[in-house]
């Protein structure tokens, strides 16, 4: 492998990773910097990102099953216990 390739291969160590920038890490405020203008609302931004996330992850493992039909048992335990309790 020649030097430039090398080099490319290698990542700066002061380069946050894809994941610290995806959950917005990467630019938390250190001990002794001021605030930054806008970091709430760029906060706010990244939380409403991984709420859209989960939500369409959520949706794609779990919709089928909740279009399923409910099992005539569970309907027939679930009439039962209302009898029941209106006894």
């Amino acid at each position: 492998m020649t030097r430039s390739a090398a080099a490319v291969l290698e990542r700066p160590v002061a380069t946050p990773s894809f994941s610290a920038v995806a959950m917005g890490k990467a630019d938390q405020k250190r001990p002794g910097e001021p605030a930054k203008a806008g970091a709430e609302q760029e906060g706010e931004a990244v939380d409403n990102a991984f709420d859209l996330w989960l939500r369409r992850g959520l949706h794609q493992l779990y919709d089928t099953v909740a279009k399923e039909p409910i099992p005539d048992a569970l309907l027939r335990m679930i009439e039962e216990d209302r009898e029941k309790k209106g006894e």
